[in-house]
C-alpha cells in the first residue's frame, strides 16, 4: 500500500458515514450459517485490491471474471456516483491495419476487458462510458485497473494492446494495432477521437478512488484473523488506527460463499479524528461494503462509498459475449490462466560462458573481444526500411565510422555518416578532438541515424552535403549553408527520433532489451530462440532472437519488435519494431546490419 494517505479526515465532506443495505446479485447470511454453496474458509485479508491473483474457495483457485458494484464520492465539489460493470475473458475478434483504408489481417483470439460506467449522479457525464481492450496475453500490469471504477489502463498500455474500442455520449472510438500479434510492418487502423474513452470521468472520482486505496487503513487489515472478534490498534507513519472486528456470517455470489466480517475503523493524529467502517470478505480483493472519509496527506478529504452488487467466477477465463460496434464472439482459453508470478522462465538452450559484448549497447569505445582477440570497431553499415501512418515505406542505406584527420593543422578524429536514399546520396562529418572520441564511439555514431551524431556535443566542426546543398557550422557558431541540408523530409526527421537518446529505440527500446533479456531464458515480456549463423565482417556468429513488448519513450508508446544479436557484438544484427500510440498512428523501423569493419586493437 502507498504511504502518505490518511484513513479519514476531521469531518466527511457528507457529515457522517451513513448505514447501507446490501442488494442486487448478492445475499446474505447472519449467525454464522452458510447460505449453500461452496464456501471459502479465507481468515486473513491478504490481498486487497489485487485482481491478478485467483481468490480461493473450497481450497481451489478462481478468478474473478464479473462484478458489479456502486461507487459514490463526495468532495468540496459535491457528490457523483457510479454503477460500475466490469468483465474478463476470451474473445475472438478481427485485427485491422490502415493500409490506404482498412485492410483485415483476419481474426484473433484475445483476452479482453469490457466496461460499463454509467452515472447515477454525475452532472458532467453524459450517458454511459463502454468500453472493450484486447490484449494478446493477460499479465498482472492488464489487470491492475480491473476493480476500478474507471477504464482498464493497465490493459490499455499493456505492451501487447491490440484493440481498444469505446462509446460514450455519441461518439466512437476504434483503434487496432497489428504489431501486437507480430504483424510490425502493419501500421495501426483507428476510426473516431481518442478523448472518446479518456475525457468521460471526471477527475474528481479518479482521486478519491486513488485516496480510498492507498490509505493506511487496509494496512492495518491485512493479514490480520478476521474471523474472529477482535479489537486492536495499528500504527502506521505517526498515526494511530483502531479497529474493532465483528465476524457477521457470509455472503454469497455465484452460488459461493464467503465468510464476512463487519470493520469500524477510527484514527487519529493529535486533535484530529477520522473513522470509517466495511464489510470484508477476507478472500475477495474488494470489500463487500465500505464507506468512510479519506484524505491524503497535505491534500483534500474524499468521502467515498463502495457496495459490491454480483460477482461470477470461474476456474479458468473462458469466452466471454461483448462487444460494442465490431463484431466479436467468445473466444477459447489458452490454458495459461492458472499462473501466479511473472511469466514462466524457459531454457533456450543457449550455452554457457556467451560474450557478453551484446549487453555494451551500442559501445564500441573501446577494444571488444572475439574469439580470444581484441578488435576495434572501425565502420557499421546498416540497410534500413521505414513506414510511417499516413506516409510511403523508405529504403535507405547507412554507413557510419571514423578515422584519424586533420583540419587546418589540428589533429582531429572524422566521424562520419553516408545515407543512401531514393536515388540521393548525402553525407555528414563531424569533427572532435581526440579527447572527446569517447562521446561518440560510446553510442551516437552507431545507431543507423544522424540527428545524435550532428547534435552531439564538443565538436570542432560539423559538415553536411547533399546533392544540391550545403552547410557548415564550428566550434565558434561560424554557420554557412543551407540549414536545413541533410533534413531530407519530414518523415526522415521522424525516423530519427524514433532513434534519438534518451527518448526512442537507443535509449529505450533496445536499452529495454539490454535491462531485462538474458539470452538463456524467457523472461516476462519476452522470449528467446537461437537464430541462424550470420557471416560479416569475415567473421561468422551465432545470433539470438528476443522478441519483446512493452512501454517505452516513457511509458507513452507501445513497442513490439525483435532483436537479433551476436553475443560477441556491443550492438544488434537486426532490429524490426513497431512503435505507436493509441489514436496517434504508428512508426515501422527495419534496420539490419549488412557490413562491419574491424581493425585489431595494437
Amino acid at each position: 500500500m502507498a504511504s502518505g494517505c490518511l484513513g479519514g479526515g476531521n469531518e466527511s465532506p457528507s457529515g457522517t458515514y451513513s448505514e447501507s443495505s446490501q442488494s442486487g446479485g448478492a445475499t446474505t447470511s447472519a449467525g454464522g450459517t452458510s447460505s449453500g454453496g461452496e464456501e471459502s474458509g479465507t481468515a486473513t485479508w491478504q490481498t486487497p485490491w489485487d485482481a491478478y491473483n485467483p481468490v480461493q474457495i473450497g481450497g481451489e483457485s478462481y478468478y474473478i471474471t464479473y462484478l458489479k458494484y456502486t461507487f459514490t464520492i463526495k468532495s468540496s465539489e459535491g457528490e457523483r456516483s457510479y454503477e460500475v460493470i466490469k468483465q474478463r475473458g476470451y474473445v475472438k475478434a478481427h485485427i485491422y491495419a490502415d493500409d490506404n483504408g482498412k485492410k483485415d489481417l483476419g481474426e484473433y483470439n484475445l483476452f479482453a476487458y469490457y466496461g460499463k460506467i454509467t452515472p447515477l449522479n454525475d452532472p458532467d457525464m453524459k450517458g454511459s462510458l463502454e468500453y472493450l481492450i484486447l490484449i494478446k496475453e493477460r499479465t498482472k500490469d492488464s489487470d491492475a485497473y480491473f476493480l476500478t471504477p474507471f477504464p482498464d489502463f493497465g490493459a490499455m498500455m499493456s505492451g501487447t494492446t491490440a484493440v481498444i474500442e469505446a462509446s460514450y455520449g455519441g461518439n466512437y472510438f476504434y483503434w487496432s494495432n497489428p504489431a501486437s500479434i507480430g504483424k510490425y510492418s502493419e501500421l495501426p487502423y483507428t476510426e473516431g477521437d481518442p478523448n472518446t474513452l479518456m475525457g468521460a470521468i471526471p477527475g474528481t472520482a479518479f482521486q478519491g478512488w486513488m485516496v480510498m486505496v492507498s490509505s493506511a487503513v487496509w494496512t492495518g487489515l491485512e493479514d490480520h484473523d478476521l474471523s474472529k472478534p477482535d479489537e486492536y490498534s495499528f500504527s502506521f507513519m505517526g498515526m494511530g488506527y483502531s479497529y474493532k472486528v465483528s465476524p457477521d456470517g457470509t455472503v454469497t455470489f455465484d452460488g459461493k460463499s464467503f465468510m464476512v466480517s463487519n470493520v469500524e475503523w477510527s484514527w487519529a493524529i493529535g486533535n484530529v479524528r477520522g473513522q470509517g467502517k466495511a464489510r470484508i470478505a477476507p478472500a475477495l480483493p474488494v470489500p463487500v461494503e465500505s464507506e468512510g472519509t479519506f484524505s491524503q496527506m497535505g491534500g483534500e478529504s474524499y468521502y467515498s462509498k463502495i457496495s459490491v452488487e454480483d460477482m461470477k467466477f470461474s476456474k479458468e477465463f473462458g469466452g466471454i459475449n461483448v462487444g460494442i460496434e465490431h463484431t466479436t464472439s467468445p473466444g477459447e482459453s489458452t490454458g495459461t490462466d492458472t499462473q501466479t508470478g511473472t511469466q514462466t522462465e524457459t531454457s533456450t538452450q543457449a550455452p554457457s560462458g556467451l560474450s557478453d559484448n551484446w549487453k555494451l549497447g551500442w559501445d564500441a569505445s573501446k577494444s571488444i573481444s572475439i574469439n580470444g582477440k581484441e578488435y576495434l570497431v572501425k565502420e557499421v553499415t546498416f540497410n534500413v526500411d521505414y513506414k510511417l501512418s499516413g506516409g510511403e515505406e523508405k529504403h535507405f542505406v547507412i554507413t557510419k565510422g571514423y578515422r584519424e584527420e586533420e583540419l587546418n593543422g589540428r589533429s582531429v578524429y572524422l566521424l562520419y555518416a553516408k545515407v543512401e536514399i531514393s536515388g540521393e546520396s548525402y553525407e555528414y562529418r563531424v569533427y572532435v578532438e581526440p579527447g572527446y572520441l569517447d562521446e561518440y564511439t560510446s553510442g551516437t555514431l552507431w545507431i543507423p541515424s544522424v540527428y545524435d551524431l550532428i547534435n552531439g556535443p564538443d565538436f570542432v566542426k560539423v559538415e553536411i552535403t547533399g546533392p544540391s546543398c550545403h552547410y557548415s557550422i564550428d566550434e565558434e557558431g561560424n554557420i554557412e549553408g543551407d540549414m536545413s541540408c541533410g533534413m531530407i523530409s519530414e518523415d526522415f526527421q521522424k525516423y530519427n527520433m524514433v532513434w534519438s537518446y534518451p527518448t526512442g529505440f537507443y535509449g529505450g527500446i533496445y536499452g529495454d532489451v539490454l535491462t531485462y533479456v538474458t539470452l538463456t531464458e524467457n523472461g516476462n515480456g519476452y522470449t528467446v530462440e537461437a537464430g541462424d549463423p550470420v557471416a560479416i565482417g569475415g567473421m561468422t556468429f551465432d545470433t539470438y532472437k528476443v522478441t519483446w513488448n512493452g512501454l517505452v519513450q516513457g511509458g507513452f508508446a507501445q513497442g513490439n519488435g525483435e532483436t537479433v544479436v551476436a553475443p560477441e557484438l556491443p550492438f544488434p544484427m537486426e532490429v524490426e519494431a513497431s512503435l505507436t500510440m493509441p489514436g496517434m498512428g504508428g512508426i515501422y523501423v527495419h534496420a539490419r546490419l549488412v557490413d562491419l569493419k574491424l581493425e585489431p586493437a595494437s
